[in-house]
């Protein structure tokens, strides 16, 4: 056998070798971070001291900086904003108004870079509004009037004086545009 042939069949024989480890490594998603960590990512990301109205965000950078939390009841539309009053390495970021009983997605903006689990939002729940057992029948349903602790009364009913985004409950949502038409 000459030179060539032989050359010829120590390549191919690498190539059947490699191609099918290269598609095992890919399968496993091996895969080689060039550089190093964004110093702005953030760490132990946490919804604590979870309550029916509110949450707080808490994450750790490695550098500081300022950030702020975009939300929502949908992990679609985080449209509600809560931003840091000043750059830190501990964040601490208070969520208020919330809705009892709900599910919350959140992102973590810093810069112009947002932070979320791995593809999807964080996550939370607000407890569940407790319900005393009533013990009397009420005579009649008393009004509320439509003011902000009206709102915060009527927050996850279905009471179409207050549902002004119409969007079939009272909610935080609701609750901003009162805020906006009453400045």
């Amino acid at each position: 056998m000459d030179k060539k042939k032989i050359i010829l069949i120590i390549g191919l024989v690498i190539l059947l070798i490699s191609v099918p480890l290269g598609v095992v490594l890919l399968k496993q998603q091996t895969i080689f971070h060039l550089g190093a960590q964004d110093p702005n990512q953030p760490a132990n990301v946490a919804a604590t001291a979870v309550s029916e109205q509110s949450a707080t965000i808490t994450w750790t950078t490695k550098n500081p900086v300022q950030g702020l939390v975009s939300y929502g009841i949908s992990p679609t539309n985080l449209t509600l904003i809560q931003p840091e009053t000043s750059p830190a390495i501990n964040h601490q970021i208070n969520l208020t108004g919330l809705l009892a009983g709900s599910n919350y997605f959140f992102v973590i903006k810093v810069e112009k870079k947002t932070f979320d689990n791995n593809g999807q939002p964080y996550t939370f729940t607000t407890k569940a509004k407790e319900i005393a057992a009533p013990t009397a029948a009420p005579t009649s349903v008393p009004t509320l009037a439509f003011t902000e602790e009206g709102f915060q009364a009527a927050m996850g009913t279905t009471n179409p004086t207050f549902d002004l985004n119409k969007d079939g409950a009272v909610n935080t949502l609701d609750l901003m545009l009162f805020r906006e038409q009453n400045k």
